[in-house]
């Protein structure tokens, strides 16, 4: 494939306006808070209860997290 392909694929959009800005998609949270099951990852649809301690302790300090979810996470530790 050629730069050029590549170039145009990436500024041009299907309805033919330009797509000069980058969308993403808004960051999943990686646990309910209603349940405290994890929606994400090695350890989907498990309780945080269930969950290995270590792994609780990176998702403190790894991820951005809310205050709730924080809190939700030190009560299991």
């Amino acid at each position: 494939m050629s730069v050029f392909f590549k170039t145009k694929l990436m500024s041009t959009h299907m309805s033919g306006h330009n797509n000069n800005v980058i969308t993403t998609k808004p960051k999943a949270e990686p646990f309910r808070v209603s349940d405290g099951v994890m929606r994400i990852g090695r350890y989907r649809k498990k309780k945080l209860s269930e969950l290995p301690k270590s792994y609780l302790k990176w998702m403190l300090k790894e991820m951005d997290l809310n205050p709730t979810r924080v809190s939700m996470i030190k009560e299991v530790l």
